[in-house]
């Protein structure tokens, strides 16, 4: 429900929207960035209509793996298919493991599959990754999760695996703080039902 499309005829509530830092963040010829970002003006995945503009949303864009067509009931009912886990994410984990525990090849080898698989029939885009070095393939390796799993719900959780919160979040939200929005507040049910055992997280 709150993924839509904001606007008539379109449904939703537009949140949880692809900002500027992921829409510039793909590789050039990259089809996953259209995959995963609807924009303003563009026709919907089922061709009912084009994308409204409103001009009370900054930066249009929406995300289109979230996106259902209309159906009857709520929208939270609808028919989308929700991913809870991928083989492209199996294969980027295992990408990752591999690597960290020295063995470079076989990252690749999971790594350079997900990239075949972005890259069809096209070999003029998403080249095959061929740096072995460990730290720069870690890199690589992060990227092309953003890039694969984007607008999945995966990206807060690689970042506090990586221990990147508050490195990539502070500088890109003007009212981040690191004291308090790296964890969620604790419902005060769940602190009732301890006797106060259970202490609330930081500045909530």
């Amino acid at each position: 429900m709150i993924q839509g499309v904001r606007g008539v005829p379109n449904l939703g509530w537009g949140f949880n929207r692809p900002s500027d830092d992921l829409n510039s963040s793909y590789e050039a010829g990259d089809p996953r960035r259209q995959a995963a970002i609807l924009y303003e003006g563009e026709v919907l995945p089922d061709g009912s209509a084009i994308i409204q503009e409103n001009p009370e949303i900054l930066n249009p864009r929406y995300n289109q793996k979230a996106w259902v067509p209309a159906h009857a009931g709520l929208q939270d009912n609808g028919p989308g298919n929700i991913r809870i886990l991928r083989y492209a994410d199996i294969l980027l984990l295992a990408a990752e493991a591999q690597n960290e525990t020295g063995n470079s090849a076989k990252a690749l080898e999971y790594l350079n599959q997900v990239r075949a698989r972005a890259r069809g029939t096209n070999n003029f885009i998403l080249p095959d990754i061929t740096i072995m070095d460990k730290n720069e393939l870690r890199e690589i390796i992060y990227a092309e999760r953003r890039s694969e799993l984007a607008m999945e719900q995966q990206r807060w959780f690689d970042l506090a695996r990586w221990g990147r919160i508050v490195e990539v979040m502070d500088p890109l939200f003007e009212h981040f703080d690191p004291s308090k929005h790296t964890l969620l507040p604790i419902p005060q049910t769940e602190i009732d039902l301890t006797g106060g055992i259970i202490q609330q997280n930081p500045n909530y």
